[in-house]
């Protein structure tokens, strides 16, 4: 699975308590989700981390979506804001179901 990095913030619309993902706005664009094809949490530290803490732990829900368009990508959900409401960010395009090189989204 190829994948293209992006680490850029987007904006999601969620429904249920869990805050699941079902679109996304991303450079002008809405991307209606299809599939959670998997979700995860990342507790872990960062590898420079001087302090190993509750405090300086990442708190972040992971998606791997399947859009409208085909689209196969990970966004996830960085819970770890200082106003405690979470931000949401665009990680990365993966290869469609179809594995055609032409389907991942522009750069």
């Amino acid at each position: 699975m190829s994948a293209q990095f992006v680490g850029e913030k987007i904006t999601v619309t969620t429904t249920g308590t869990i805050k699941q993902p079902v679109s996304f706005h991303w450079r002008d664009r809405e991307y209606q989700v299809t599939a959670i094809l998997a979700s995860w949490f990342d507790w872990g530290f960062s590898p420079g981390a001087k302090q190993k803490d509750w405090r300086t732990r990442r708190h972040r829900n992971y998606f791997r979506v399947r859009t409208d368009s085909g689209l196969v990508c990970e966004i996830y959900l960085d819970r770890a804001t200082p106003t405690g409401a979470g931000e949401w960010y665009l990680y990365q395009f993966l290869e469609d179901a179809t594995n055609d090189e032409n389907s991942l989204a522009p750069s």
